[in-house]
């Protein structure tokens, strides 16, 4: 009988990370974690990496990096996960611009992953944001489970033996929060967090799973010495047991067979029980209490009001000029990324609060906006079309007035 374990690390960096944090975190943390797999041919982890990391990745030509990864995609080790491009919050955006995302990371990752290697089974939700209505684009896509934060299990005790189902065929694992964050925030002794890991069941007996899920940055980079005095030494003593066993999320639907319906609760995997009894399932991203979200989320909905108003009129008029072509791509292209989470996770203050990541993150939606606004003002003869982007447009503006004074 086996303990089954499953490790899945996320990476990522949003499209306006500097060259300089990226370059550091990638020699602390991701040339490291590449390293390792690439010498230990027995560990196997679930990889979530954004669109986004991966164009910055190819953007500075880190053929470590990349000629790591896909080795590691081929031999088996890494199963890749599909994900929103930009790391947006998927449950505070409209349907289409999930399925776009979804779309723009599965084209990156074809690009320079190749439709080969890349084909994912299971999904990740940037920072395990989650709520019902989401479900449905992801089925869409043919995407087969996701994982989500133990806060969001309602069973009481975490599925260990089964497939919990939110959909037919379509499973909601969740993480060990617990073990999860004692790597974290905890550094215990291999021998420590090995006691923990197999918990009040013997695999001697019976076969059960841990899910655990970190990102990818506490590797090295947060937790400096953590893949060589941890990661390796728990990788070393698994190979030796032969009642634990690493696996991937995915190999767990076809290790265990039974299957019940869950319905977890709308969260992420930094939401507190006390913010669930609160109804914010969404503290650092969706904080009704705060100001700037409040400015944030409402300048993201007038700006996708706009993108929304310039397809219109870009789709309904034919032989768009060329500067009109190249406004229309650019306000895309800005709203695509300017949807990321970090200018909102950054405004969180908890703990962390950044008006320089805040204020990058406004540029892209206003630049968006304004191109939006251009496009939809050329050869538009619906007055009431006018009118009403102009009136959204001033309304971004007030809020932008107001952002910058709070930040």
């Amino acid at each position: 009988m086996t303990l089954f374990v499953a490790l899945i690390l996320h990476i990522y960096q949003p499209p306006i990370q500097t060259p300089t944090i990226l370059k550091q975190i990638t020699r602390e943390s991701y040339h490291p974690l590449i390293d390792l797999h690439l010498q230990k041919e027995s560990a196997k982890i679930t990889l979530n990496i954004n669109g986004s990391l991966l164009e910055l990745m190819e953007f500075y030509q880190d053929e470590k990096f990349l000629t790591g990864l896909k080795k590691l995609v081929e031999r088996k080790q890494f199963d890749l996960l599909g994900s929103s491009c930009y790391h947006a919050i998927l449950p505070l955006i409209p349907k289409e611009e999930i399925l776009r995302q979804i779309d723009l990371n599965e084209k990156v990752h074809r690009k320079i992953i190749g439709d080969a290697l890349y084909q994912p089974q299971g999904f990740w939700l940037p920072e395990m944001a989650y709520e019902y209505r989401v479900i449905t684009p992801l089925v869409e896509k043919n995407y087969s489970w996701t994982i989500l934060s133990s806060v969001a299990c309602t069973n009481g005790e975490l599925p260990d033996n089964y497939i919990p189902e939110v959909e037919d065929n379509f499973a909601t694992f969740f993480r060990n929060d617990l073990l999860s964050n004692l790597i974290s925030f905890s550094q215990p002794t291999v021998e420590e967090f090995y006691s923990e890991l197999k918990g009040l069941k013997n695999p001697e007996n019976e076969d059960y799973y841990v899910i655990l899920a970190l990102d990818g940055e506490t590797f090295g980079h947060h937790v400096k010495g953590l893949i060589e005095d941890f990661l390796e030494p728990l990788y070393n003593k698994i190979e030796t047991d032969q009642h634990v066993q690493l696996v991937t999320i995915s190999q767990l639907q076809t290790i265990f067979t039974e299957k019940k319906k869950i319905s977890p609760l709308p969260s992420s995997w930094s939401t507190s029980a006390e913010d669930l009894l609160q109804g914010v399932p969404f503290p650092l991203w969706a904080d009704p209490t705060n100001r700037i979200h409040h400015l944030q989320k409402t300048i993201m909905n007038h700006t996708l009001f706009l993108i929304g108003l310039a397809q219109k009129n870009y789709n309904n008029k034919g032989n768009p000029t060329v500067e009109i072509k190249g406004r229309y791509q650019n306000a895309r292209k800005w709203l695509d990324q300017g949807l990321h989470s970090c200018q909102l996770w950054w405004a969180s203050g908890k703990p962390w609060y950044s008006s320089e990541m805040i204020l990058k993150g406004l540029n892209q939606l206003i630049l968006s906006a304004s191109e939006a606004l251009k496009v939809i003002l050329w050869n538009n003869q619906d007055s009431q079309d006018k009118d009403n982007a102009l009136r959204i447009f001033d309304e971004i503006f007030e809020a932008q007035k107001e952002m910058f004074l709070i930040v």
